[in-house]
């Protein structure tokens, strides 16, 4: 794995993005032979930023990765600076703080569970499909009353639902794969079952001319350059077994309200750009429970810290559950976290690895009744529900 600045110390540093080095960045890019990279993450000595033709206004409007190795890496990096920044703030506030009380000590240092994510955006002077949701988000809620909320209205309800997987994509949920030497690929993401646009190209300068066209409404499809990638699924197999559920839902807790996301995707794509290794998926299979919380404020909701869990495990809370490799292969598992915070996730991640005979094929997280179940929590308000109850969405 490249190296990676994860520090507790130089963690602490990224609140701080120092001119000097955003200079040493422009001379480096200067000599690299790619003019329209703009920029070098000081934190991931791998990524890039740029701005291509996507219909994007801002500083640099995408990212480029390496390799889906290193954006995979990336996010699960990103994740564990965010909870070491957490914690450290956590470890200086007094037990049975109230959440009032949390915000107040919060305000006073600066801590916001979002200032990880939004360094690295930073760093980049990058504009981030999290910064755009996070805007929409606020509006939105700004104009609910006390009544029902629709979840198909709700912009955080993107099919992009993670908040460190959306600090990597472009307002349009777009990346770019590849280097000078090997060529770039750019991806343009439609949903989260493996639907999307490809452009192919070794010169970066044409693949932002094709993509001012996509951004245009006009995909080039005769373009031997430009895939559009629309998988054939396939149905669900036998009645005991899902690998693909979705479920949002919003509860009342006294005079604040949850939000309960729970979700299971199988992996899809396929990666084979290394002859020297087994191709893999390009996304895994993915299970994950998430709670967000809101609170009315002056008369309009918002996003809240409240004391919420969320856990992955079996019919009772302390239980671990079961998940099950292409239907076949047990695999028992207990995720839990309860903190206070706007939102909190846990998650399973498959291998991408793809076996190059036998079975499983793609390692796929798949659901039996009664085995594995989303738990969600604020105070008194549990909810712990099988996910193979949830819609085949």
């Amino acid at each position: 794995m490249k190296k990676i600045i994860l520090s507790l110390l130089i963690l602490t540093g990224l609140l701080i993005v120092s001119c000097e080095k955003a200079d040493l960045s422009q001379e480096q890019n200067a000599n690299n032979g790619n003019p329209l990279m703009q920029r070098q993450s000081s934190l991931f000595d791998y990524i890039e930023s740029t701005n291509i033709q996507n219909g994007v206004q801002c500083e640099n409007n995408i990212l480029i990765f390496p390799s889906w190795d290193d954006y995979w890496n990336t996010i699960e990096e990103l994740d564990v600076m965010i909870d070491a920044d957490c914690d450290a703030f956590d470890a200086t506030v007094p037990a049975g703080t109230s959440e009032d009380q949390y915000d107040v000590l919060a305000d006073a240092v600066g801590f916001d569970e979002d200032n990880v994510l939004r360094k690295f955006e930073e760093d980049l002077e990058f504009c981030s499909l999290r910064r755009k949701i996070q805007g929409e988000e606020a509006a939105w809620l700004d104009q609910q009353g006390n009544g029902q909320w629709n979840p198909d209205e709700d912009p955080d309800n993107h099919f992009i639902d993670d908040e460190t997987e959306r600090s990597l994509l472009s307002y349009n949920a777009e990346v770019i794969i590849g280097d000078r030497k090997k060529g770039y690929t750019y991806y343009k993401f439609i949903d989260d079952e493996g639907s999307w646009i490809e452009v192919h190209n070794s010169d970066i300068n044409i693949i932002s001319q094709i993509v001012q066209q996509i951004s245009q409404g006009n995909i080039p499809t005769n373009n031997p350059n430009v895939i559009v990638v629309v998988p054939k699924r396939d149905e669900q197999g036998t009645n005991s077994c899902k690998d693909k559920v979705k479920e949002v839902s919003y509860v009342a807790v006294g005079g604040d309200r949850l939000k309960r996301i729970s979700k299971v995707r199988p992996a899809f794509g396929t990666n084979c750009s290394d002859p020297n290794n087994p191709c893999t998926s390009v996304f895994p299979s993915k299970i994950k429970a998430k709670t967000k919380g809101y609170r009315k404020k002056n008369g309009r909701w918002k996003a809240k810290r409240l004391w919420i869990a969320a856990g992955i495990n079996g019919q009772n809370q302390p239980d671990q559950g079961s998940r099950f490799i292409d239907c076949v292969e047990e695999n028992k598992d207990h995720k839990y976290k309860e903190r206070c915070r706007r939102r909190v996730k846990v998650k399973l991640n498959s291998t991408t690895y793809i076996p190059q005979v036998g079975t499983p094929q793609r390692f796929n997280n798949a659901l039996q009744n009664d085995k594995l179940f989303s738990y969600h929590k604020k105070g008194s308000l549990i909810v712990n529900k099988d996910f193979y109850d949830m819609p085949v969405d």
